[in-house]
């Protein structure tokens, strides 16, 4: 398991939403989970909302960011950074600077390894069907209104049964709308069959 404190991945965005800074964990964590395209020179100077997938996800984000600002307080949301191979549980501390600049931190509070799970590895070529993931749990929505645990999903659905896998659309499920909203649901368990690092 990752050491949490040498994993607090932060970076800065001014008034306007602009990324201004990134900090050397934020590259090195970029780097580790296969998107070396995020350097330092190709997300400064760029808006954040350029790196947010899914309209709920940004209405989110916008909501946080407005709130963190108007009320010069952090704000602090737990969230999902999982890789293929770890599950990640994160936290994003939102915290307002001078001139309405905002300074974010994931820290990460726990990681284990799960078995690789190709349908959140981008390598993977996609197919036509879309399936829709929180963008803070990491939960797939099923019949429009279950979110369950992508492995349970896979295992529902058959996902490995392809060379191809299914598109993904990021939005935000009720809980997490809720937990950003002030009403916390209890620290997410460990999902079923995850492998303890």
């Amino acid at each position: 398991m990752a050491d949490p404190a040498a994993q607090s991945c932060e970076y800065a965005i001014d008034g306007q939403d602009t990324i201004v800074s990134v900090n050397d964990a934020w590259l090195a964590f970029a780097r580790a989970n296969r998107a070396p395209e995020l350097r330092s020179e190709t997300v400064v100077g760029r808006a954040i909302w350029e790196f947010i997938s899914g309209e709920p996800t940004r209405e989110l984000y916008a909501t946080l960011f407005r709130r963190a600002r108007a009320e010069g307080q952090e704000i602090v949301l737990p969230f999902r950074c999982d890789s293929p191979d770890r599950f990640r549980f994160m936290r994003l501390v939102i915290a307002p600077a001078r001139a309405d600049a905002l300074q974010l931190r994931g820290v990460l509070l726990r990681e284990q390894l799960r078995p690789y799970c190709r349908i959140i590895d981008r390598a993977f070529p996609r197919s036509l069907v879309t399936l829709t993931l929180c963008s803070v749990c990491l939960r797939i929505c099923v019949l429009g209104t279950d979110w369950i645990e992508v492995e349970d999903a896979v295992a529902r659905f058959g996902l490995f049964d392809s060379t191809r896998q299914p598109d993904l659309e990021y939005t935000v499920c009720d809980d997490c709308d809720r937990a950003a909203a002030g009403v916390r649901p209890p620290d997410p368990e460990v999902p079923r069959g995850s492998h303890p690092s």
